[in-house]
């Protein structure tokens, strides 16, 4: 990686000595800390793979301050990244909080020149996938993300938005290509190949050479790579994984949207979906109770199965009525809309379960990987743990046109869960 990308002419990076004086400016966040810019403090808590990320305090309050960096942080600048994906964020956020504003974070300042945003602090939210390590349940999440996904998707598509609406939208869009390229090459195209920089656990090193040497696997995945390509239906959130969600009992907010742009809907749902399978897989790994387990792991199945129905309830309903004109123009009856829906949802149900497939699959043998297997302490456990993953991940992609509702899915899924990892975990 050797790239380098343009970036705004005043644009530098931030020392954490700079942040109170430059906030100290924008008098929305000023007037959110309270008091004298001097007696702010600030407080780096970076934990991601991209960007410098801040907490400001003062007597009344704090903030969150993100700016891009021109390289992933994680790496260095032996990986240079564009500075502008903070804009195309600020831009998602601005729809998030119009569309679904008490399930995202609040934006408070967008600075272009510097690569800064400025949002509502979370501090009490948990990180979805670190809550459910722990074992935490959340009430209602099922239905508040299907909601999430409903409105996000709904009101960005072709189902709402006139021509010239969309169109702009999707133009809005078209110039974050650099972390779409991205996406496609860390999601379809590294783990099935020997990328050096993909991972593996020892245990799975077998599977994943099987697997890169599965023709039509490697077809599928060629699929959904086209489809995610070429298929332009919503604004998309592009990451929407579980440590892209801020959970505090009922309350939840989708994070870090810079990957943003106007692609397919089953997208987002499909990562979404992918890892909270994993999230259930796992509990094996992270439950000495074998009744804890499984109450844990029926939640999390049951979540994916609650959203995808409230998403496709909602969906319909938004259907019937905030249509726009690519509708209200055929003038269709109430019976014929919904033989249309009918056969939009099923494609993005099957879009979705591909997705899903290579979204688990990306996660165990590819680049970036996760903590719901990453922190298992037991290597033979969590590759064994991974292998179910990986099985389901292969037959959903291969077979996901076969599907005719996500419970068939999720029944193919329960039935290559290996039960005797189950009676190990009990003996333990």
């Amino acid at each position: 990686m050797s790239q380098a990308f343009p970036r705004p002419l005043d644009y530098r990076i931030l020392g954490i000595s700079e942040l109170a004086p430059v906030m100290a400016k924008v008098a929305n966040v000023a007037a959110i800390l309270g008091g004298n810019a001097d007696h702010w403090q600030a407080n780096e808590i970076s934990d991601g793979n991209m960007n410098a990320v801040y907490r400001l305090s003062g007597p009344n309050g704090s903030v969150i301050i993100k700016q891009a960096l021109p390289y992933i942080r994680v790496i260095g600048e032996d990986w240079p990244f564009p500075v502008s994906r903070i804009d195309y964020e600020a831009e998602a956020l601005g729809w998030y909080n119009r569309l679904t504003p008490h399930q995202s974070p609040r934006m408070l300042h967008h600075d272009h020149q510097l690569g800064v945003m400025v949002m509502e602090d979370l501090r009490h939210h948990s990180v979805a996938r670190l809550a459910f390590i722990r074992g935490q349940q959340f009430p209602d999440l099922g239905v508040q993300l299907g909601d999430f996904l409903a409105h996000s998707l709904f009101f960005t598509s072709d189902y709402h938005l006139s021509t010239p609406q969309k169109k702009s939208l999707a133009a809005t869009f078209c110039g974050n290509a650099v972390l779409c390229e991205t996406s496609e090459d860390v999601i379809f195209t590294s783990p099935y190949h020997h990328h050096p920089m993909n991972r593996v656990t020892p245990g799975t090193a077998y599977m994943a050479r099987q697997l890169r040497a599965d023709i039509p696997l490697k077809l599928a995945a060629t699929q959904m790579k086209q489809v995610f390509r070429t298929r332009s239906e919503a604004l998309i959130h592009g990451d929407l994984h579980t440590g892209s969600i801020m959970l505090r009992g009922s309350d939840n907010r989708v994070i870090d949207a810079e990957w943003a742009f106007h692609g397919p809907m089953g997208f987002d749902s499909g990562v979404l979906i992918g890892n909270l399978l994993m999230a259930a897989i796992s509990q094996a790994g992270h439950r000495q109770s074998l009744r804890e387990q499984e109450d844990m792991s029926h939640w999390l199945l049951s979540c994916i199965h609650q959203l995808w129905q409230r998403f496709t309830r909602r969906f319909r309903a938004l259907a019937h009525t905030h249509a726009g004109d690519f509708i209200t123009a055929m003038h269709l009856d109430a019976e014929s809309l919904d033989m249309l829906l009918d056969r939009h949802l099923h494609t993005v149900l099957a879009d979705s379960l591909g997705f899903a497939g290579a979204e688990i699959i990306r996660r165990i043998i590819g680049i970036a990987h996760v903590e719901d297997f990453e922190h298992i302490t037991n290597p033979s456990l969590r590759a064994e743990l991974e292998q179910q993953a990986l099985q389901i991940a292969r037959q959903w992609l291969l077979k996901r046109h076969e599907f005719h509702t996500l419970g068939d899915a999720l029944l193919c899924a329960e039935r290559l869960l290996c039960r005797p990892i189950q009676a190990r975990i009990k003996q333990t």
